[in-house]
Parts: C-alpha cells; structure tokens; sequence
C-alpha cells in the first residue's frame, strides 16, 4: 500500500531521448532524397494543423 501512496512515481520526469546525433554529411544524404523532403514537410504541416486547431 506505501507504494501506491507514492508522489515519485507518478510525477512527470524529464528523461533524455535516444537520438543519435547526425552529421551534416548524414543530414545532406537526407534532404537529397525527395520521399524523405515530402515525409518531413507532411510531418510538419500535420503537426502545425494539429497545433493550429486547437
């Protein structure tokens, strides 16, 4: 029962996301290829929509 009663578990913590760190070089591979560019700014104009209609 002490652990239910428990505020640490429940509180929001602040953890750290596992992404690898790219290069540049890996960032220019990227944007070369087009379904890469149309994935990326759909992802980002659903994201905006989303935010915007709130």
């Amino acid at each position: 029962m002490n652990s239910l009663m428990s505020k640490d578990d429940r509180e929001i913590q602040k953890r750290k996301v596992g992404r690898d760190k790219l290069s540049i070089e890996e960032y220019k591979k990227r944007m070369a290829d087009e379904e890469y560019l149309d994935h990326a700014i759909q992802k980002i104009a659903t994201d905006l929509s989303h935010y915007l209609t709130r």
